[in-house]
């Protein structure tokens, strides 16, 4: 009887550290803060290549699994296209076109948020680019803001910068 009652006060300690695993949460040491939008083409009714570019710094102790970005306010909404989105790796190019398979895109009923998960997640150090194959909608100006989420089990979100794109009017002297 004494044997079980030093058992527990030495394994006591130990078993009041452990998380449970509801407050176990996946994060950065150091989150992307360099995320940013490309659309070559500014014209409305004009076929577009939206590219979504986040940096994963070299110290963010973690992968880059996935990316929310949800549209702000605004009469309509952005046509991120019905095909799969292509991911490359290193710097925006302006013709940069990525390979298949690697990212899969859900947006909402609503068409305001869009979920981008990256397959493989994103090693600290890499640049990502995913991109989107649509039309642009009416000018206007169109703006979302982001959410950075890590690899692994109840990941902590992280709110990243507002991405803004002006779409402009056809010219019809152009």
């Amino acid at each position: 009887m004494k044997h079980q009652w030093m058992a527990m006060l030495l394994f006591a300690p130990m078993v009041w550290l452990e998380v449970p695993p509801s407050f176990a949460q996946s994060l950065f040491d150091r989150p992307p803060t360099r995320v940013m939008i490309h659309n070559p083409e500014s014209t409305e009714g004009l076929r577009n290549r939206t590219t979504i570019t986040v940096v994963v710094p070299e110290d963010a102790g973690n992968s880059l699994q996935e990316i929310v970005l949800r549209q702000l306010p605004n009469l309509d909404q952005w046509d991120w296209g019905h095909l799969e989105p292509r991911v490359y790796l290193g710097d925006y190019s302006l013709r940069g076109k990525g390979n298949s398979g690697l990212a899969s895109a859900v947006v909402s009923e609503s068409e305001e948020v869009l979920k981008i998960q990256l397959t493989p997640a994103i090693q600290p150090g890499q640049t990502v680019n995913v991109v989107f194959r649509g039309f642009n909608p009416q000018s206007s100006i169109y703006q979302w803001s982001t959410e950075l989420l890590a690899v692994g089990e109840d990941p902590v979100r992280y709110v990243g910068p507002t991405l803004r794109l002006n779409v402009y009017e056809q010219d019809p002297y152009r």
